[in-house]
Protein backbone atom coordinates (compact mmCIF):
# COMPACT_ATOMS: atom_id res chain seq x y z
CA UNK A 1 0.00 0.00 0.00
CA UNK A 2 2.88 2.63 0.76
CA UNK A 3 4.96 1.69 -2.45
CA UNK A 4 1.39 2.62 -4.08
CA UNK A 5 1.24 5.53 -2.47
CA UNK A 6 4.65 6.62 -3.26
CA UNK A 7 4.14 5.31 -7.35
CA UNK A 8 0.60 7.34 -7.14
CA UNK A 9 2.13 10.60 -5.16
CA UNK A 10 5.04 10.82 -7.66
CA UNK A 11 2.91 10.38 -10.73
CA UNK A 12 0.95 13.51 -9.72
CA UNK A 13 4.32 15.59 -8.84
CA UNK A 14 5.08 14.58 -12.77
CA UNK A 15 1.91 15.54 -14.01
CA UNK A 16 1.83 18.68 -11.57
CA UNK A 17 5.32 19.79 -13.43
CA UNK A 18 4.36 18.84 -16.86
CA UNK A 19 1.03 20.91 -16.62
CA UNK A 20 3.04 23.84 -14.93
CA UNK A 21 5.50 23.67 -17.93
CA UNK A 22 2.97 22.88 -20.73
CA UNK A 23 1.04 26.39 -19.96
CA UNK A 24 4.16 28.72 -20.89
CA UNK A 25 4.01 30.70 -23.86
CA UNK A 26 6.04 28.40 -26.35
CA UNK A 27 8.44 30.24 -28.70
CA UNK A 28 7.75 29.77 -32.36
CA UNK A 29 9.47 31.85 -35.61
CA UNK A 30 6.29 31.63 -37.88
CA UNK A 31 6.70 31.41 -41.51
CA UNK A 32 5.58 33.90 -44.23
CA UNK A 33 3.58 31.18 -45.40
CA UNK A 34 2.00 30.08 -41.94
CA UNK A 35 1.14 34.45 -42.16
CA UNK A 36 -0.16 33.80 -45.61
CA UNK A 37 -2.31 31.61 -44.84
CA UNK A 38 -3.85 33.08 -41.70
CA UNK A 39 -2.01 31.28 -39.51
CA UNK A 40 -0.08 29.84 -37.43
CA UNK A 41 -2.94 28.96 -35.14
CA UNK A 42 -2.09 28.74 -31.45
CA UNK A 43 -4.27 28.23 -28.51
CA UNK A 44 -2.53 30.64 -25.77
CA UNK A 45 -2.84 29.79 -22.25
CA UNK A 46 -5.11 30.69 -19.73
CA UNK A 47 -2.21 31.22 -17.63
CA UNK A 48 -0.08 33.52 -19.51
CA UNK A 49 -2.94 35.54 -20.60
CA UNK A 50 -3.97 38.65 -17.95
CA UNK A 51 -6.68 41.58 -18.38
CA UNK A 52 -6.72 45.20 -16.77
CA UNK A 53 -9.22 48.11 -16.94
CA UNK A 54 -8.96 49.96 -20.38
CA UNK A 55 -9.39 53.74 -19.83
CA UNK A 56 -13.36 54.42 -21.07
CA UNK A 57 -16.79 53.61 -18.72
CA UNK A 58 -17.51 51.35 -21.89
CA UNK A 59 -14.75 49.95 -23.04
CA UNK A 60 -13.30 46.28 -22.49
CA UNK A 61 -10.35 45.22 -20.51
CA UNK A 62 -6.91 45.49 -22.04
CA UNK A 63 -5.58 41.70 -23.52
CA UNK A 64 -1.77 41.15 -22.51
CA UNK A 65 0.09 38.04 -22.34
CA UNK A 66 2.93 37.93 -20.30
CA UNK A 67 5.94 34.66 -20.08
CA UNK A 68 8.30 34.72 -17.02
CA UNK A 69 12.00 33.97 -17.11
CA UNK A 70 13.51 31.13 -14.74
CA UNK A 71 15.59 33.56 -12.81
CA UNK A 72 14.29 35.17 -9.63
CA UNK A 73 14.97 38.87 -10.49
CA UNK A 74 14.12 40.00 -13.58
CA UNK A 75 13.14 43.09 -15.82
CA UNK A 76 10.74 42.89 -18.47
CA UNK A 77 10.44 43.69 -21.99
CA UNK A 78 7.83 45.64 -23.55
CA UNK A 79 7.15 44.55 -27.14
CA UNK A 80 5.05 46.75 -29.60
CA UNK A 81 4.59 45.28 -33.34
CA UNK A 82 3.52 47.13 -36.43
CA UNK A 83 0.64 48.19 -38.41
CA UNK A 84 -2.06 46.35 -39.22
CA UNK A 85 -4.91 46.49 -42.46
CA UNK A 86 -8.14 45.29 -41.85
CA UNK A 87 -7.46 41.77 -44.02
CA UNK A 88 -4.64 41.22 -42.36
CA UNK A 89 -5.82 41.52 -38.24
CA UNK A 90 -3.98 38.91 -36.09
CA UNK A 91 -3.45 38.57 -32.43
CA UNK A 92 -0.06 39.83 -31.04
CA UNK A 93 1.03 36.34 -29.63
CA UNK A 94 2.32 35.94 -33.12
CA UNK A 95 4.93 38.30 -32.26
CA UNK A 96 5.49 37.76 -28.92
CA UNK A 97 6.66 34.06 -29.91
CA UNK A 98 8.83 35.00 -32.34
CA UNK A 99 11.22 36.86 -30.43
CA UNK A 100 10.63 35.56 -27.12
CA UNK A 101 13.45 32.72 -26.73
CA UNK A 102 15.58 35.67 -27.51
CA UNK A 103 14.29 37.53 -24.16
CA UNK A 104 13.79 34.58 -22.18
CA UNK A 105 18.02 33.62 -22.48
CA UNK A 106 18.61 36.65 -21.44
CA UNK A 107 16.44 37.00 -18.10
CA UNK A 108 13.86 38.85 -19.31
CA UNK A 109 10.25 38.62 -19.21
CA UNK A 110 7.97 39.47 -22.09
CA UNK A 111 4.73 41.28 -22.23
CA UNK A 112 2.66 42.13 -25.22
CA UNK A 113 -0.80 43.89 -25.39
CA UNK A 114 -3.62 43.01 -27.46
CA UNK A 115 -5.24 46.17 -29.42
CA UNK A 116 -9.25 46.59 -29.06
CA UNK A 117 -11.14 43.61 -31.00
CA UNK A 118 -8.54 41.09 -30.52
CA UNK A 119 -8.03 38.34 -28.39
CA UNK A 120 -6.50 35.30 -29.07
CA UNK A 121 -7.62 33.77 -32.38
CA UNK A 122 -10.91 35.78 -31.89
CA UNK A 123 -10.91 38.84 -34.05
CA UNK A 124 -13.73 41.53 -34.17
CA UNK A 125 -12.59 43.71 -37.45
CA UNK A 126 -15.06 46.56 -37.39
CA UNK A 127 -14.42 46.86 -32.99
CA UNK A 128 -10.31 47.07 -33.95
CA UNK A 129 -10.84 49.58 -36.97
CA UNK A 130 -13.00 51.76 -34.99
CA UNK A 131 -10.25 51.83 -32.45
CA UNK A 132 -7.54 51.44 -34.41
CA UNK A 133 -4.85 54.63 -33.79
CA UNK A 134 -1.28 54.92 -32.62
CA UNK A 135 -2.16 57.12 -29.42
CA UNK A 136 -5.07 54.23 -28.32
CA UNK A 137 -2.06 52.13 -28.50
CA UNK A 138 -0.09 54.44 -26.60
CA UNK A 139 -2.86 54.48 -23.95
CA UNK A 140 -3.53 51.06 -23.73
CA UNK A 141 0.28 50.73 -23.27
CA UNK A 142 0.64 53.26 -20.69
CA UNK A 143 -2.24 51.72 -19.17
CA UNK A 144 -0.66 48.49 -18.56
CA UNK A 145 2.45 49.30 -17.50
CA UNK A 146 0.89 51.54 -14.52
CA UNK A 147 -0.91 48.25 -14.00
CA UNK A 148 2.44 46.54 -13.21
CA UNK A 149 3.77 48.56 -11.24
CA UNK A 150 1.21 48.56 -8.77
CA UNK A 151 0.78 44.96 -8.88
CA UNK A 152 3.86 43.92 -9.51
CA UNK A 153 4.62 40.14 -11.14
CA UNK A 154 6.71 38.16 -8.45
CA UNK A 155 10.49 38.61 -9.43
CA UNK A 156 9.99 41.32 -11.74
CA UNK A 157 12.76 44.46 -10.48
CA UNK A 158 11.05 47.24 -11.55
CA UNK A 159 12.74 47.94 -14.64
CA UNK A 160 11.63 47.92 -18.36
CA UNK A 161 12.80 47.69 -21.22
CA UNK A 162 11.13 48.19 -24.65
CA UNK A 163 11.04 46.69 -28.19
CA UNK A 164 9.58 48.28 -31.16
CA UNK A 165 9.08 47.30 -34.64
CA UNK A 166 7.65 49.69 -37.34
CA UNK A 167 4.13 51.51 -36.30
CA UNK A 168 5.52 50.35 -32.95
CA UNK A 169 8.67 52.06 -33.19
CA UNK A 170 7.31 55.84 -32.19
CA UNK A 171 5.39 54.10 -29.61
CA UNK A 172 8.26 52.34 -27.67
CA UNK A 173 10.02 56.04 -28.24
CA UNK A 174 7.24 57.81 -26.46
CA UNK A 175 7.31 54.87 -23.71
CA UNK A 176 10.95 55.12 -23.57
CA UNK A 177 10.85 59.11 -22.27
CA UNK A 178 7.52 58.20 -20.61
CA UNK A 179 9.19 55.53 -18.21
CA UNK A 180 12.97 57.17 -18.29
CA UNK A 181 13.35 56.40 -14.77
CA UNK A 182 12.24 52.82 -15.12
CA UNK A 183 13.79 52.12 -18.66
CA UNK A 184 17.39 50.17 -19.08
CA UNK A 185 16.92 50.06 -22.65
CA UNK A 186 14.95 50.34 -26.31
CA UNK A 187 15.42 48.52 -29.29
CA UNK A 188 13.45 50.55 -32.49
CA UNK A 189 13.96 48.55 -35.30
CA UNK A 190 12.14 50.35 -38.42
CA UNK A 191 10.36 52.81 -36.72
CA UNK A 192 12.55 55.79 -36.26
CA UNK A 193 11.75 58.46 -37.86
CA UNK A 194 11.91 62.22 -37.12
CA UNK A 195 9.74 63.29 -40.86
CA UNK A 196 5.86 63.77 -40.08
CA UNK A 197 3.23 60.97 -40.90
CA UNK A 198 2.02 63.07 -44.21
CA UNK A 199 5.75 63.01 -44.95
CA UNK A 200 6.31 59.41 -44.83
CA UNK A 201 3.13 58.00 -46.71
CA UNK A 202 4.34 60.34 -48.84
CA UNK A 203 7.82 58.94 -49.59
CA UNK A 204 6.35 55.18 -49.32
CA UNK A 205 3.72 55.90 -51.65
CA UNK A 206 6.53 56.64 -53.96
CA UNK A 207 8.74 53.81 -53.49
CA UNK A 208 5.78 51.74 -53.79
CA UNK A 209 4.73 53.10 -57.08
CA UNK A 210 8.16 53.25 -58.82
CA UNK A 211 8.95 49.68 -57.70
CA UNK A 212 6.13 47.96 -58.58
CA UNK A 213 5.05 47.89 -62.43
CA UNK A 214 1.15 46.52 -61.96
CA UNK A 215 0.63 49.64 -59.23
CA UNK A 216 1.59 52.11 -62.19
CA UNK A 217 -0.19 50.58 -64.55
CA UNK A 218 -3.24 50.55 -62.22
CA UNK A 219 -3.02 53.83 -61.35
CA UNK A 220 -2.98 54.69 -64.80
CA UNK A 221 -6.18 53.56 -65.54
CA UNK A 222 -8.16 55.23 -62.87
CA UNK A 223 -10.33 58.40 -63.82
CA UNK A 224 -9.56 61.64 -62.64
CA UNK A 225 -12.65 61.43 -60.87
CA UNK A 226 -12.13 58.94 -58.40
CA UNK A 227 -12.11 59.76 -54.44
CA UNK A 228 -9.38 59.50 -52.25
CA UNK A 229 -10.80 57.84 -49.77
CA UNK A 230 -10.55 54.10 -51.53
CA UNK A 231 -8.46 51.60 -50.04
CA UNK A 232 -6.39 51.74 -52.97
CA UNK A 233 -4.48 55.17 -52.69
CA UNK A 234 -2.83 56.41 -56.02
CA UNK A 235 -1.45 59.79 -55.19
CA UNK A 236 -0.56 61.27 -58.81
CA UNK A 237 1.43 64.47 -57.32
CA UNK A 238 2.41 65.73 -53.70
CA UNK A 239 -0.84 68.30 -53.86
CA UNK A 240 -2.85 65.75 -54.57
CA UNK A 241 -1.56 63.93 -51.48
CA UNK A 242 -1.59 66.96 -49.23
CA UNK A 243 -5.47 67.20 -50.15
CA UNK A 244 -5.99 63.77 -49.52
CA UNK A 245 -3.95 64.36 -45.68
CA UNK A 246 -6.24 67.97 -45.10
CA UNK A 247 -9.70 65.71 -45.53
CA UNK A 248 -8.77 63.35 -43.21
CA UNK A 249 -8.13 65.69 -40.96
CA UNK A 250 -11.08 67.37 -41.53
CA UNK A 251 -13.45 64.40 -41.14
CA UNK A 252 -11.82 61.62 -38.23
CA UNK A 253 -14.12 58.61 -39.73
CA UNK A 254 -13.47 55.38 -38.48
CA UNK A 255 -15.67 54.57 -41.85
CA UNK A 256 -13.72 56.01 -44.54
CA UNK A 257 -10.27 54.68 -45.31
CA UNK A 258 -7.58 56.09 -47.37
CA UNK A 259 -4.00 53.97 -48.33
CA UNK A 260 -5.96 51.14 -46.49
CA UNK A 261 -6.03 52.94 -43.19
CA UNK A 262 -9.39 54.98 -41.42
CA UNK A 263 -9.88 59.01 -41.55
CA UNK A 264 -9.54 58.43 -37.95
CA UNK A 265 -5.90 56.95 -37.93
CA UNK A 266 -4.53 59.54 -40.11
CA UNK A 267 -6.16 62.11 -38.41
CA UNK A 268 -4.52 60.90 -35.18
CA UNK A 269 -1.60 60.42 -36.91
CA UNK A 270 -0.84 63.69 -38.61
CA UNK A 271 -1.79 65.84 -35.85
CA UNK A 272 -2.81 63.85 -32.24
CA UNK A 273 0.29 61.86 -31.86
CA UNK A 274 3.42 63.39 -30.18
CA UNK A 275 6.76 64.25 -31.94
CA UNK A 276 9.90 62.40 -30.82
CA UNK A 277 11.33 64.69 -27.50
CA UNK A 278 14.99 63.96 -28.31
CA UNK A 279 16.11 65.19 -24.95
CA UNK A 280 13.93 62.81 -22.67
CA UNK A 281 15.85 59.95 -24.19
CA UNK A 282 17.99 59.49 -21.25
CA UNK A 283 18.66 55.81 -21.44
CA UNK A 284 20.57 53.39 -24.38
CA UNK A 285 18.53 53.33 -27.47
CA UNK A 286 19.54 51.11 -30.61
CA UNK A 287 18.15 52.43 -33.62
CA UNK A 288 17.85 49.79 -36.46
CA UNK A 289 16.98 51.00 -39.88
CA UNK A 290 17.72 49.89 -43.75
CA UNK A 291 19.17 51.72 -46.50
CA UNK A 292 16.43 50.17 -49.01
CA UNK A 293 13.36 51.48 -46.42
CA UNK A 294 11.49 54.23 -47.81
CA UNK A 295 12.14 55.77 -44.71
CA UNK A 296 15.57 55.86 -44.69
CA UNK A 297 16.41 59.80 -44.78
CA UNK A 298 13.36 59.91 -42.17
CA UNK A 299 15.55 58.16 -40.13
CA UNK A 300 18.84 59.66 -40.70
CA UNK A 301 16.91 62.69 -39.17
CA UNK A 302 15.73 61.14 -36.29
CA UNK A 303 19.27 59.78 -35.12
CA UNK A 304 20.70 63.36 -36.33
CA UNK A 305 18.49 65.26 -34.13
CA UNK A 306 18.82 62.53 -31.25
CA UNK A 307 22.63 62.77 -31.09
CA UNK A 308 22.47 66.50 -30.98
CA UNK A 309 20.85 66.53 -27.65
CA UNK A 310 23.55 64.49 -26.28
CA UNK A 311 20.81 61.03 -26.24
CA UNK A 312 22.63 57.66 -25.89
CA UNK A 313 22.14 56.37 -29.29
CA UNK A 314 23.35 53.41 -31.27
CA UNK A 315 22.70 53.34 -34.51
CA UNK A 316 22.84 50.58 -37.19
CA UNK A 317 22.61 51.44 -40.64
CA UNK A 318 22.14 48.35 -42.79
CA UNK A 319 22.94 48.81 -46.42
CA UNK A 320 20.96 45.56 -47.43
CA UNK A 321 18.21 45.51 -45.81
CA UNK A 322 14.78 47.29 -46.60
CA UNK A 323 11.69 47.80 -43.91
CA UNK A 324 11.47 43.69 -42.80
CA UNK A 325 13.93 43.46 -39.78
CA UNK A 326 12.45 39.82 -39.62
CA UNK A 327 14.52 38.92 -42.57
CA UNK A 328 17.81 39.37 -41.56
CA UNK A 329 19.09 36.87 -38.70
CA UNK A 330 22.11 38.70 -38.37
CA UNK A 331 20.61 41.65 -37.73
CA UNK A 332 18.46 40.14 -34.75
CA UNK A 333 21.81 38.42 -33.44
CA UNK A 334 23.64 41.83 -33.09
CA UNK A 335 20.41 43.71 -31.94
CA UNK A 336 19.81 41.35 -28.93
CA UNK A 337 24.05 40.76 -28.35
CA UNK A 338 23.75 44.80 -27.81
CA UNK A 339 20.66 44.45 -25.85
CA UNK A 340 23.32 41.78 -23.55
CA UNK A 341 25.95 44.61 -23.47
CA UNK A 342 23.30 46.76 -21.82
CA UNK A 343 22.08 44.20 -18.86
CA UNK A 344 25.97 43.62 -18.35
CA UNK A 345 26.16 47.14 -17.44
Amino acid sequence: MKTMSRLLLMLCICFSSFAVAAAEITPHKYTDAERQNGGPKYEIPSSSRFTTKRIGADSPDIVYYFSKPSRDKFPIAILVGGSSLEDDITSIIHFHRYFLKEFLDLGVGVITIEQQGVDGNQVNKTEFMEHYTRSNRLIDHRTVIEHLKNHPPKGWNGKLIFLGVSEGGPIVTTLTTDYSSDALATINWSGAGDWSWRDELWIFMQDMIKNTPWYIKLRAQLPSWMPYSLDLYFPKSRPDHDQAMDETIKNPSAHLKLAGMTYKYHHDALIVYPNPEYDKIKTPYLIVAGVKDSIIDSSDAFVRKAKEVGAPVTYMRISDMDHYVRKKDDVINDSFAWLKKQLEN
